[in-house]
């Protein structure tokens, strides 16, 4: 069964996607037939954007992008494909004419039992700090080792101007 919900009034190929103006809500995950001269497909509604914002629903009155697998066009109407509910035998929303069992009443629960009281004990005293060690002498710089003349040769160079090129 299918209901209208709107109409095409725009469509984009590079995003291949149509603008809709709605009369109907329209929600993620929902089925909707394109319909119009030229086109005729379903397409399952996985992407929906209000005004560049990702939105899950929209509204009667929303102007509503939806990501399309084929080309539509201006003018093309748009239906929502809604699940037949198969119609039921009378009897079986016809009221029961016997009452329903009474279900029994769940038991009460057990009342919850005191904690017991117990009395805080008292704080102990703070020990008398313990003396400190005697401060190590501190330790006498190591030297640094000369640097190598093969890597002041290679600074040396680095900082030499590189030669143009001629043309």
């Amino acid at each position: 069964m299918e209901r209208k919900i709107g109409e095409i009034t725009h469509f984009f190929a590079g995003p291949s996607a149509a603008v809709l103006k709605l009369t109907s809500r329209l929600k993620l995950g929902d089925e909707v037939h394109i319909l119009g001269a030229t086109t005729d497909f379903n397409e399952k509604v996985t992407s929906m954007q209000i005004d560049h914002r990702e939105v899950d629903s929209a509204w009667p009155g929303d102007d509503v992008a939806i990501l399309v697998k084929d080309r539509v066009r201006e003018g093309d109407e748009v239906f929502i494909i809604e699940e037949e509910v198969p119609a039921q035998p009378s009897w079986i929303s016809s009221t029961p004419t016997l009452a329903p069992k009474a279900t029994p009443a769940p038991a009460p629960k057990p009342a919850a039992q005191p904690k017991p009281v117990t009395k805080a004990k008292p704080k102990a005293k703070p020990k008398a700090k313990a003396k400190t060690k005697a401060k190590a002498k501190p330790k006498a710089k190591a030297k640094t080792k000369a640097k190598p003349k093969a890597k002041a040769k290679a600074k040396a160079k680095s900082k030499a101007k590189p030669k143009k090129k001629k043309k």
